[in-house]
């Protein structure tokens, strides 16, 4: 289910209830999955250190690219591997 079907910004407790309750396994690997903290690591750099904040279809697309702009700042190894599956999870998440 995409995040943002009908609303054009989501609060950070129903993306925290999203990310909790979405399928951990990140799409086009052999079963590897994404763990809790992981996820949560996630919402806290797309919501940053507010409280009650809300996100944004746009804001959420640049964080993807703004993701895979460090991807390529990383030498190629298990570093950018990592980063590539954090981007296809929030992509799938997203419905982007």
């Amino acid at each position: 289910m995409p995040l943002f079907k009908k609303e054009q910004q989501i609060s950070r407790k129903e993306f925290r209830e999203i990310l909790r309750k979405s399928n951990p396994i990140v799409p086009g690997t052999s079963r590897k999955m994404f763990g809790l903290p992981e996820r949560v690591e996630m919402e806290k750099k797309l919501f940053g250190k507010k409280l009650d904040a809300f996100t944004s279809k746009e804001k959420y697309k640049k964080l993807i690219r703004e993701i895979g702009k460090a991807k390529y700042k990383k030498h190629p190894g298990p570093e950018r591997e990592v980063i590539s599956k954090k981007m296809r999870f929030l992509k799938k998440l997203g419905g982007i």
